[in-house]
């Protein structure tokens, strides 16, 4: 996982409900919001600063993977994870949903929509 892309993420996509006006530069900043908008219906207990990490997470891990999601890989992401998120972000089955739907996006728009600012 490149974590220097993981902490540019997350710190652009924590600025990113303060910043709304900025989003229409960003794809990547404008789909984490959209799909937030659409989940928060299935899971009203997770904060925007907890989703934004997983959100980042994915797009940090996305090229290592190259979008695949075997069963291997699901694991080792899920201890990474684990690991990264400490006891902030949402647990990992709303982490994958948020993932795998990144990865999906990532996949459709390409991996360069995730610029670094």
């Amino acid at each position: 996982m490149n974590r220097h892309l993981y902490r540019e993420q997350l710190d652009t996509l924590r600025q990113a409900p303060r910043h709304a006006s900025t989003m229409a530069d960003d794809a990547f900043t404008a789909f984490t919001a959209y799909d937030y908008g659409r989940r928060r219906r299935l899971h009203p207990d997770v904060a925007w600063e907890d989703a934004c990490r997983a959100y980042a997470f994915a797009a940090a891990s996305h090229a290592d993977h190259a979008g695949q999601l075997d069963l291997d890989t699901e694991l080792e992401l899920e201890d990474h994870w684990e690991r990264l998120r400490g006891d902030a972000g949402p647990d990992w089955p709303v982490a994958r949903t948020l993932l795998r739907e990144t990865w999906r996006w990532l996949d459709e728009h390409g991996a360069g929509a995730t610029r670094m600012h």
